[in-house]
């Protein structure tokens, strides 16, 4: 086989869109979509605001618009503020399958800044998604443990190599620079899971974004990187693998298959970290389908496995931002407020004093399975509510809703956006912007996609 980074390199180099099953235009369609909605919905998140007032604003133009506004930027600098706004709330879709990861906040950033910089057309921006999300899945299927378990954030780590495949896909670069690109990204790629719950995580995604962006334009140039960088016993995957039990030799699918069409995306219906949404739904139909009162609960059980736990870093939160990090929190707020809403995840609901209470009654039990190693858990996770009077109620957990098991339609969807949107836009450009994303194959040219006011 020859190497791997030289097999990307080819692969990119050769992407055509006339060979997307149409499973992956659609699946790439509703993640760039979504992420619009989530990124015009965190602009003016601290982290975004910081990293905008770094950039190298243009009033009314730059290579690439700033959250989808009138004032643009350098496509480097647009990726990194887009990406971070993107990631911003944690409400930004998760897929690739093999490990926990945030695909569009990384390749819908990417994509969007520099297709609008080079002036591709929809069906080029539909490619080089497709093309990042492949290479992503295709790296990280080699190592059978996730690499967030030994700290590394994947969305940072894998997703800056797949960026640059994107990034490469769009500048139409040659096998040999393609493959420098991902070998540049994969010397830049970076991301710790101790930083959850802080600004930097959704730094994590707009760096990988102006990662892949920067690393296609430094190949194109004619930048040099080794071509053995993915797969070298010094490379990438080594240097990241928890067990250095890494797969160099199996030859890729590309072409062959679709990892977009096999694991397709899940869209998050809570602002809340991933890990929490199957414990959200339990809790839900617990109280919901019982009519619990939250004052009658005397303590909530849940049992899971490991690695659910392993992002949910915070057990005591004092903030909106590290709440989304904690199953305790999570729990309680589904249990008072009934739902799981960005109007729940601030500072003052965390701060109050019933759900600090609350949060105390949370009782975790870790539970080793079939699939602790996967991004659904256990098989037997579930919850069991305890009221004051005795009663115990059970609730087994599932795929979440929104997960590619129990997918969501396009209503939902579509309310979705227009709830994230509603401060910034006017329902009829909302709903105009929301069904040029999802018609993005007839684009030939971004100023057929609306921009918000300010």
């Amino acid at each position: 086989m020859q190497p791997l980074t030289r097999l990307v390199g080819a692969f990119v180099a050769g992407m055509d869109f006339k060979a997307l099953p149409p499973a992956t235009v659609a699946a790439a369609k509703n993640g760039i979509a979504d992420l619009a909605a989530v990124t015009i919905l965190g602009r003016d998140m601290p982290i975004a605001r910081l990293l905008r007032g770094m950039a190298h604003v243009t009033k009314g133009g730059g290579e690439a618009r700033l959250c989808f506004g009138p004032d643009g930027a350098s496509a480097v600098e647009a990726a990194l503020v887009n990406g971070a706004a993107g990631h911003a709330l944690d409400y930004d879709d998760i897929g690739i399958g093999v490990h926990p990861a945030h695909p569009s906040a990384v390749l819908g950033t990417t994509v969007l800044a520099e297709g609008e910089a080079l002036g591709r057309s929809g069906r080029d921006l539909i490619a080089a998604y497709v093309t990042g999300y492949e290479v992503w899945v295709e790296l990280g299927r080699r190592d059978l443990t996730p690499p967030h378990v030994k700290g590394w954030h994947p969305t940072a780590t894998f997703g800056a190599v797949a960026a640059a495949a994107a990034a490469a896909r769009l500048r139409r670069l040659d096998a040999s620079k393609a493959a420098a690109a991902v070998a540049i990204a994969a010397s830049q790629a970076g991301g710790l899971v101790a930083n959850y719950g802080t600004m930097t995580k959704p730094f994590h995604a707009g760096r990988s974004a102006q990662v892949g962006v920067l690393s296609a334009r430094l190949a194109d140039a004619g930048m040099t990187a080794a071509m053995n960088a993915l797969e070298s016993d010094k490379g990438f995957l080594h240097a990241l693998s928890p067990k250095g039990q890494v797969d160099v030799e199996t030859p890729p699918e590309f072409g062959r298959s679709w990892w977009l069409e096999r694991h397709g995306l899940g869209f998050k219906l809570y602002p809340m970290c991933y890990g929490t949404h199957r414990a959200l739904d339990g809790m839900l139909d617990l109280v919901r389908g019982h009519d619990i009162a939250a004052q009658n609960i005397e303590q909530i059980e849940i049992e899971v496995g490991p690695v659910q736990l392993v992002s949910l870093v915070n057990h005591d939160p004092k903030t909106g931002l590290e709440g989304k990090f904690s199953l305790e929190f999570a729990l309680a707020m589904a249990a008072i407020a009934r739902r799981a809403s960005l109007a729940d995840v601030t500072d003052d609901f965390v701060a109050r004093a019933d759900v600090r209470a609350m949060m105390k009654r949370v009782r975790i039990t870790i539970v080793d399975g079939a699939d602790t190693a996967g991004p659904n858990g256990t098989p037997r996770d579930r919850i069991i509510v305890t009221l004051k009077d005795g009663t115990r109620l059970e609730q087994k957990l599932d795929h979440p809703r929104g997960h590619p098991e129990k997918p969501v339609g396009p209503d939902t969807l579509w309310e979705k956006f227009a709830d994230c949107v509603a401060g910034a836009m006017k329902p009829g450009d909302a709903r105009a912007l929301y069904d040029r994303l999802q018609g993005l194959e007839r684009m030939e040219t971004f100023a057929d996609l609306p921009r918000t006011a300010a």
